[in-house]
């Protein structure tokens, strides 16, 4: 089965209680097997742990498991380029392989992050998916999907002109677009060969509770249909609908059979 899922753990109160959370996800039947990558975001600020140490020991945990299971880190990082160096510095011991970052940043920001983390996947964050469509067009004058290329667009020819006489640097700002599925299709047909996709806010069936936080949502095999590289799950795959009477399980099962699909 393809790894196609992306596990976030976030909403801990502290370090101990993330990494008990991890190794019962990991003993979920049939979890592992759909894993790409583990994603932290305010999982790295806790109490009683800094972020590299907690980033340290899950990459660790999952050598030790023997899982073929990467670590991404959620930080839609956005701030002057000096400052982005320093933040990412602290977490070289263990480089994450995907790392989030916000469209706003300069183009010398991302510069220096290429060259700081050659081996790392920037995905570029320009929509959270609890913006609706509506509120998008009111705040930005144009749809989600209309928003998104025009900050990779843009993004990427400045970017190029910049890394024109660089040396050994990505050719490309971003490696990565995380969006919502409602905007693959656009995304697809424009934007350059080999960006991949990260795509949130999956919510099957079985999932769909009432006030939902996230705004712009589809089902896995949906999102995968559409052209998703890879899908994030949080309480589909650890928690499941207990207002259904779905449990984790089952809710892993099903969500595997959709991927299968």
């Amino acid at each position: 089965m393809k790894r196609v899922a992306i596990l976030p753990l976030d909403g801990y109160a502290t370090a101990a209680a993330l990494f008990g959370a991890l190794e019962k996800t990991l003993n979920i039947k049939g979890l592992t097997d759909i894993i790409s990558h583990i994603k932290l975001n305010d999982g790295v600020h806790n109490l009683d742990l800094g972020g590299p140490q907690i980033v340290e020991e899950i990459v660790q945990c999952l050598k030790g498991k023997g899982l073929p299971i990467g670590f991404f880190l959620d930080l839609k990082i956005f701030d002057v380029s000096a400052t982005l160096v320093n933040v990412l510095r602290k977490y070289l011991n263990t480089p994450a392989n995907i790392l989030t970052v916000s469209s706003g940043c300069s183009v010398a920001g991302i510069i220096e992050l290429r060259k700081l983390l050659p081996n790392t996947k920037l995905a570029m964050v320009s929509l959270p998916t609890d913006i609706s469509e509506d509120e998008c067009v009111d705040r930005f004058g144009m749809t989600p999907a209309d928003k998104i290329y025009s900050d990779i667009d843009r993004l990427r020819s400045f970017y190029q002109k910049k890394i024109k006489f660089e040396k050994d640097i990505n050719p490309e700002p971003y490696d990565l677009v995380v969006c919502s599925a409602h905007e693959l299709s656009m995304l697809h047909l424009n934007c350059y060969a080999g960006c991949g996709f990260v795509v949130p806010g999956i919510r099957d069936k079985w999932m769909e509770k009432a006030g939902e936080h996230q705004k712009r949502t589809t089902g896995v095999r949906e999102a995968l249909d559409l052209g998703a590289t890879f899908v994030v799950m949080g309480a589909q795959l650890t928690k499941g609908n207990l207002q259904l009477g779905i449990g984790a399980e089952e809710s892993c099962r099903l969500t595997m059979a959709e991927i299968e699909k």
